[in-house]
């Protein structure tokens, strides 16, 4: 029996990545649903087909606190136990309301931790002006750093911690294996 098929047996027939802006949640999420045959969501991208504008709009126009809102009735809807799903949710999604309870209620839950000067290089290289909480550029390390801090203890609520900076998407299937007990 395939990992796909063991995990879709149960309610825990979701995978969700979380882990700071830029370590590469979405990424690694479209290699497992590649991978693992199962569908993929990026919850960014499906906050932004609903609201028909990009995060950074929504933060403009309406500020943070309806950002999360939004991003938590994103996060319930793909939480519904019917089918499996990979899920890659934003930065902060893990760190609001009940969410990461939510998470680890729902499926599996896996910390995409990615080293600093890492998000650093990717954030200066392709992402910063598409992420409303870094749009100004100055001291992106630094604000790095912080959020870091803040969000740690809910990153580390994860089921499983993953470095995609040394181990590659045939790894963490078979971490996650593990983690099920599955052969």
């Amino acid at each position: 029996m395939c990992l796909r098929q063991k995990l879709s047996m149960g309610l825990r027939n979701k995978i969700f990545l979380v882990g700071m802006p830029g370590s590469g949640k979405s990424t690694i999420g479209r290699q497992l649903a590649d991978r693992l045959k199962m569908p993929f969501i990026d919850l960014d991208q499906k906050i932004e087909e609903q609201a028909q504008c990009t995060i950074k709009e929504i933060f403009a126009q309406h500020g943070e606190d309806h950002f999360r809102e939004l991003e938590q009735k994103a996060l319930h809807n793909a939480a519904q136990p019917e089918g499996d799903l990979i899920v890659a949710t934003g930065g902060g999604a893990p760190c609001f309301f009940d969410n990461m309870d939510v998470i680890k209620a729902n499926g599996v839950s896996v910390f995409i931790d990615t080293p600093l000067e890492e998000l650093v290089a990717r954030l200066n290289a392709y992402e910063k002006d598409k992420r409303p909480k870094f749009s100004s550029g100055e001291g992106l390390k630094g604000q790095l750093e912080e959020l870091y801090k803040n969000r740690l203890s809910f990153y580390e609520r994860a089921d499983l911690r993953w470095d995609n900076t040394t181990e590659t998407a045939d790894q963490l299937i078979e971490s996650l294996k593990k983690l099920k007990k599955l052969d």
